[in-house]
């Protein structure tokens, strides 16, 4: 006796059914072309991260426009840096500031404690005066700009 049917045998005893019992009719065998069966593994749409910004140059030339010089010293990893940086973002006004990276650039942390005398981030010059504290830089640049 194959094994297959002394498996059959020692199942259906098992589940209380007599093993003089027939076996089901098997299923019958399909004609032709059935229904297209799905890829084994379904594509899915690639998605890709923007290309991420280059760096911030450390002096970018200032756009012609009107109003007052601004010089904004900061450093990317600097969450009130971001804070000021948001702001600027979203009124659309970086291409009025001109961007200085103390940590990029040894001159302009050298330039900002020559003319300040302090290291402290983010530092907006306005025609030459320094302004600290990113809330207060954030509530001047949306006061003139926003």
């Amino acid at each position: 006796m194959p094994i297959r049917d002394t498996l059959r045998h020692l199942f259906r005893s098992v589940a209380g059914a007599s093993p003089e019992q027939p076996e089901p009719p098997a299923a019958p065998e399909k004609l032709g072309p059935g229904p297209p069966t799905p890829p084994k593994f379904a594509t899915r749409p690639v998605y890709t991260n923007p290309p991420s910004p280059s760096p911030t140059p450390a002096a970018r030339p200032l756009a012609p426009a009107a109003g007052p010089v601004l010089a904004l010293y900061k450093y990317d990893a600097c969450p009130f840096c971001r804070r000021v940086q948001q702001t600027i973002d979203r009124l659309g006004i970086s291409d009025r500031i001109e961007l200085r990276d103390t940590r990029r650039e040894r001159k302009w942390r050298a330039d900002l404690v020559e003319k300040t005398g302090r290291t402290q981030v983010p530092c907006l010059f306005i025609d030459g005066e320094p302004m600290f504290e990113s809330a207060d830089i954030s509530a001047w640049l949306t006061e003139q700009y926003g």
